[in-house]
């Protein structure tokens, strides 16, 4: 069980509202590997996931309700395809955590926000081999501009830790 498995009740509503607004403001780009790799640093690995799968269905909810996504098979298709990518992400992040147990915190989060990258990264990379998409959703400008996003929304989930931990809704990660 993770060193994090007693967070405030108030902490997932955080992640989640947080997520929410980055969603908003990124036209529905969810940052799911920045989400994730929080997720497994300050959760419980079960909590992480459920907080993940809520992260995509609000997604999900801001893309069909407000954004007008289309109703059709392959935007259905696309949807589950990410959903998939940020409980990759989740899972890749957790193990790394289990894996990295010992070593500096810093280094730990900074693992788990690259392998919950990479494994996101390479889901959708997959599922762009099926569903099509690959020339225009890898190509280096948007590669780097989804590192980037989920990079800061990394940060700013970090600090909203931070912040938390110090309101007495989020645990205090270095003790």
């Amino acid at each position: 069980m993770s060193t994090q498995a007693h967070q405030s009740p108030l902490w997932m509503p955080v992640l989640i509202t947080v997520a929410i607004l980055f969603s908003f403001a990124l036209a529905c780009g969810m940052p799911f590997a920045g989400l994730a790799a929080i997720a497994a640093i300050t959760l419980a690995p079960r909590n992480a996931f459920v907080l993940s799968a809520l992260g995509w269905l609000a997604n999900q909810i801001i893309g069909f309700g407000f954004l007008g996504y289309p109703l059709d098979a392959m935007t259905f298709a696309w949807g589950a395809a990410l959903g998939l990518s940020a409980l990759t992400a989740t899972g890749a992040a957790t193990f790394i955590l289990n894996k990295t147990n010992n070593a500096a915190k810093l280094l730990q989060w900074g693992s788990a926000f690259m392998a919950a990258w990479v494994a996101q990264q390479a889901t959708v990379f997959a599922a762009s081999l099926v569903l099509g998409g690959t020339a225009t959703a890898f190509a280096p400008s948007v590669v780097w501009f989804i590192f980037w996003t989920n990079a800061l929304a990394f940060f700013v989930l970090l600090a909203a830790q931070q912040l938390g931990a110090r309101a007495g809704v989020a645990r205090p990660l270095l003790a």
